[in-house]
C-alpha cells in the first residue's frame, strides 16, 4: 500500500465505488502531508439494488478481495467511511438521544443489515457559544453496528490499523479548510447515489443533511458513450439549491448570526462535471468552489497530467474528497480526539 514507514489512510465505502487516499507525514510539521495513494474499485451494486443478504455478503466480499494489501511492516492509520445511503442522519434534542438511538437500532434490526445501530452525535451549534447540553439541538448519524465492525475487521484483516469510523458529514467539514485552502460556509456531497450537506461554523461541524438523490429519469441518461452533462442535472441542481438556502438559514438561525458569505464547497462525482459549479453558484447566488486538493505533492498518476491540463486534474479530486478527508482524520486520530 506504501512505501515503508507510517501512513495515514482513508478509506471512503461509497454506495458503488470504494476509494482509498493516503497521506504521508513529510517534514516536521505534523500537518504536512504528500498524498501519495490513490486507488478504487467497484462494488457490485446495480442503480436499483435490491438489498437481500446475499447483496451484502457480496459487497463485503468485494471489499475484502480488493483492497490493496499493506506491506510488511508498513504502519497505515486508518479511518473508514460508509456509505452515506446507509446512514441515518436526523437532528434532535440532546435529551432525546438515548430515545433515537433506540429507535435507530430497531430501525437498522429490522432492515437488510439486521443489526443495532453505531450512533454518532454532535452539537448543531458549535462550542464558542458556550457547552451544549440537553435541550440543546444535535446531529445524529446512525449506521449499522455489526456492519461497521465487520467492515473494520476486513480493513484490519488486510492490514490497516483502524482508528475509527466516521460520518461523511464529520470529516468532509473538518478537512475542508486544511485540505483546500478553501474557508467555505459548507461542504455539498453530489453523487449519482447520494446526497449530502456539511454546515461549517467557527467551532467545526453543524448541521447536516442528507439531500434528495438524483431521480431515476435524469440517471437514465447517463450512458457510456454519452455520460451526463450539468444540462441534464440542471433540475435536479435546482432542488439541491432550495435545500441548500433551507440549510443556511437553519444554521443561521441556530449559529444566531447573519447568512454567511463564504462559498459553498462542492465535493464528489458529480461536481467533477463541468458547468455543475457554475449552475449551483446561479442558482444560489452564491460563490461556489470545486473542491480541489492544495498540497504539492499528487500521486504520479495525476501528477503526470498537472503541467498539461490542470483543470483536469483539480476536478479528478472531488471525488476523492471523503477519502483524503478520512486520511487526514486518521492523522489526527491520536492528536485530536478522534475514537473508534
Amino acid at each position: 500500500m506504501s512505501q515503508t514507514g507510517k501512513a495515514f489512510v482513508g478509506i471512503d465505502v461509497g454506495e458503488h465505488v470504494v476509494r482509498v487516499a493516503t497521506l504521508r507525514p513529510i517534514g516536521r510539521n505534523p500537518d504536512d502531508f504528500a498524498w501519495v495513494g490513490r486507488h478504487q474499485f467497484e462494488l457490485p451494486t446495480e442503480r436499483n439494488q435490491e438489498m437481500t443478504p446475499e447483496w451484502l455478503e457480496g459487497v463485503l466480499e468485494t471489499v475484502d478481495q480488493r483492497l490493496p494489501r499493506c506491506i510488511d511492516g508498513d504502519t497505515n492509520l486508518t479511518a473508514i467511511a460508509l456509505p452515506i445511503a446507509w446512514t441515518h442522519y436526523q437532528t434532535v434534542v440532546g435529551n432525546e438521544i438515548p430515545q433515537t438511538r433506540q429507535r435507530c437500532s430497531e430501525m437498522f434490526a429490522r432492515s437488510v443489515f439486521q443489526s443495532p445501530a453505531h450512533l454518532s452525535h454532535w452539537p448543531v451549534v458549535g462550542v464558542h457559544h458556550g457547552k451544549p447540553g440537553g435541550e440543546d439541538q444535535y446531529v445524529i448519524a446512525a449506521t449499522a453496528e455489526q456492519t461497521a465492525c465487520q467492515v473494520t475487521d476486513i480493513v484490519s484483516d488486510n492490514g490497516y490499523t483502524v482508528q475509527s469510523i466516521l460520518p461523511h458529514g464529520v470529516v468532509l467539514a473538518h478537512a475542508a479548510d486544511s485540505l483546500t485552502g478553501i474557508d467555505a460556509q459548507c461542504v455539498l456531497w453530489l453523487s449519482q447515489a447520494s446526497a449530502l450537506i456539511a454546515m461549517r461554523h467557527q467551532t467545526g461541524v453543524g448541521l447536516t443533511r442528507t439531500l434528495p438523490s438524483v431521480p431515476d429519469q435524469i440517471l437514465r441518461l447517463d450512458q457510456p458513450d454519452r455520460p451526463l452533462d450539468a444540462h441534464a442535472l440542471r433540475p435536479y441542481l435546482s432542488e439541491v439549491a432550495r435545500e441548500f438556502r433551507a440549510s443556511a438559514r437553519y444554521a443561521a438561525r441556530a449559529d444566531m448570526t447573519v447568512a454567511s458569505k463564504k462559498p459553498i464547497l462542492i465535493a464528489g462525482p458529480l461536481a467533477e462535471i463541468p458547468g455543475v459549479d457554475e449552475i449551483i453558484a446561479t442558482l444560489t447566488e452564491t460563490p461556489v468552489a470545486v473542491w480541489s486538493y492544495q498540497g504539492a505533492q499528487r500521486p504520479a498518476a495525476l501528477a503526470k497530467h498537472r503541467h498539461r491540463d490542470p483543470e483536469f486534474v483539480r476536478r479528478l479530486d472531488a471525488s476523492f474528497a471523503g477519502a483524503l478527508s478520512l486520511a487526514l482524520a486518521a492523522s489526527r486520530g491520536s492528536r485530536r480526539g478522534y475514537g473508534r
